[in-house]
């Protein structure tokens, strides 16, 4: 059985440390992604949970118009119709932010991919030469 020398073993470990290392950073990536992911997730979740409040709030005046329609009570419903126009206007709003976060976050994304296109742009480009180059070695 072969006993690796001290040199043999020192690069060993300097080779499994490094490995330790890059494991240790990709979990400490990863840990970083699914935090963003599930703070992005809280707040996609929270907004819809003021909208469907919204909503429910909207259905409620309704009912109450439906109920205040038979007792004729023009003051009420006037009341009622001026809540139900501003909780309707509020969730409008509401509905426009997030399509508004939406869009900025899509255009984001096209950029951030346009960005990657002309970086591997890049990288082809410096293959084509890496190429040419080993060509002219060869050829020596």
């Amino acid at each position: 059985m072969h006993r690796p020398t001290k040199l043999e073993f020192a690069s060993h470990m300097l080779t499994y440390k490094e490995n330790l290392k890059q494991l240790t950073e990709s979990i400490k990536d990863l840990e970083s992604q699914i935090d963003d992911s599930l703070q992005h997730t809280l707040k996609k979740s929270s907004s819809l949970v003021k909208l469907n409040k919204g909503m429910k709030e909207i259905e409620l005046l309704s009912q109450a118009l439906t109920d205040i329609n038979e007792n004729k009570n023009y003051k009420a419903q006037k009341i009622l119709l001026t809540s139900f126009r501003r909780k309707l206007f509020e969730n409008q709003c509401l509905l426009m932010e997030e399509i508004q976060k939406s869009m900025l976050k899509a255009a984001e994304a096209m950029i951030d991919a346009g960005n990657g296109i002309t970086i591997m742009s890049s990288f082809i480009n410096m293959s084509r030469v890496l190429e040419n180059f080993e060509k002219k070695v060869k050829s020596t």
